[in-house]
């Protein structure tokens, strides 16, 4: 009557709607009829020898996620990934106010997009034409930007972010926006891009909390997708693209990120990389996977009037990138997405000469440089073929 009982009981167990836990009643089942069976003596044997084999099974069998029994795949347990853990941020309990209540300044973070004022959005433009306001500028936000300030007559200061000194224009750029807020002026933080891709703006956020503000926040256009549309190459294709991933060329303090391994459609879009385009590329192609004919599209300065795109290959792009003096801010596209919309009309320049023979073989010939713009540009700016290709 026992047994019966307890196979009643198990039955029951086995019922139960998620796949994952019928997988663990596939184990339990067992126990509980061994519980039943067997001697007290041999189940404290069994128990006191097996219990860590056991319940590791078991701890697998739980966490099989459930589309595995469809694919016939299974996924590795949380115990066995080996995946070192953050620290995780604690959520703050409140924000401090808009307004210093001292001295009455504000703070607003400002996107100004890829580097055409065509591209600054209403809110950015308005703020960085008011001549009441303090900009703090970044050392990459464009020319033609700086322009649109100067006939405001706005007074701005320009942070000397280059690589190997971050940290100590960082701070400069701290000091400067508590002087203002301290003055009881607006500060507007402009920035390249979005503030909130790659571009520091979280960690400007929380240090202007630490000085009693919280900022408001402008969002821009980032290079990530504006720039390869400027250069028309689409991130996503059908067929060609399913998912994009976005990357920077520099971690924190000079570091390099975490490698993204090959996958045929999969467009990589890289942020700040272009310094370090040899070693991404070699990387790339020995430690991810790459095949070296991965098309591979650097677009210079998107959106301002010397835009380049200069198109290569996983295996020639850093050799065209020296030999055209690519410099930032440029954006990094690779995946076949490159070569989904470009036609023979687009190019004004074909590479002939020493990357072919880079390769060793006769098909690495033909590496193209392609300058020139598409979409708020106007035909008019596009520089001239004798002078791009002089660059």
């Amino acid at each position: 009557m026992e047994i019966q009982k307890g196979i009643r009981s198990s039955r029951h167990f086995m019922m139960w709607p998620a796949r994952r836990h019928r997988r663990a009643a596939h184990y339990l089942v067992p126990l509980l009829l061994t519980t039943l069976l067997l001697p007290s003596s041999t189940i404290a044997f069994l128990a006191s020898t097996g219990s860590q084999a056991v319940t590791t099974r078991l701890q697998n069998a739980y966490y099989l996620d459930e589309s595995s029994f469809s694919n016939g795949q299974q996924q590795t347990p949380p115990s066995a990934q080996h995946i070192p853990r953050q620290e995780p941020y604690t959520i703050a309990k409140s924000r401090p106010p808009k307004v210093h209540p001292e001295s009455g300044g504000r703070i607003t973070l400002v996107g100004s997009g890829p580097g055409s004022p065509s591209l600054l959005t209403l809110a950015a433009h308005s703020l960085i034409t008011n001549p009441d306001n303090l900009l703090i500028v970044d050392r990459l936000v464009s020319a033609e930007i700086r322009a649109v300030m100067d006939e405001a007559g706005v007074n701005y200061k320009i942070a000397n972010k280059t690589p190997g000194c971050q940290m100590a224009a960082q701070d400069e750029i701290f000091e400067w926006c508590l002087q203002g807020l301290n003055e009881g002026k607006h500060v507007v933080r402009l920035k390249i891009g979005d503030p909130f891709v790659f571009g520091r703006g979280g960690e400007e956020v929380l240090q202007f909390r630490q000085y009693g503000v919280e900022p408001t926040v402008i969002p821009g256009v980032s290079a990530a997708f504006s720039a390869p549309l400027l250069a028309n190459i689409p991130v996503t294709h059908r067929d060609i693209s399913n998912q994009v991933v976005m990357c920077t060329g520099y971690g924190k303090n000079n570091t390099s990120p975490d490698l993204i391994q090959y996958h045929p459609e999969q467009t990589v879009v890289f942020l700040m990389a272009v310094g370090r385009l040899r070693q991404l590329s070699d990387s790339l192609i020995h430690k991810a996977g790459y095949p070296p004919q991965t098309p591979v599209g650097i677009v210079e300065r998107a959106g301002c009037p010397e835009q380049r795109t200069v198109v290569g290959t996983m295996e020639t792009i850093a050799d065209l990138a020296e030999r055209y003096k690519v410099k930032p801010p440029s954006t990094i596209v690779v995946g076949e997405v490159v070569n989904v919309l470009l036609t023979e009309e687009d190019f004004v320049e074909v590479v002939e000469e020493g990357i072919g023979s880079l390769l060793g073989d006769e098909e690495g010939m033909g590496r193209i440089v392609k300058c020139g713009y598409h979409g708020l540009v106007q035909q008019s700016m596009i520089p001239s073929s004798s002078s791009s290709s002089s660059d």
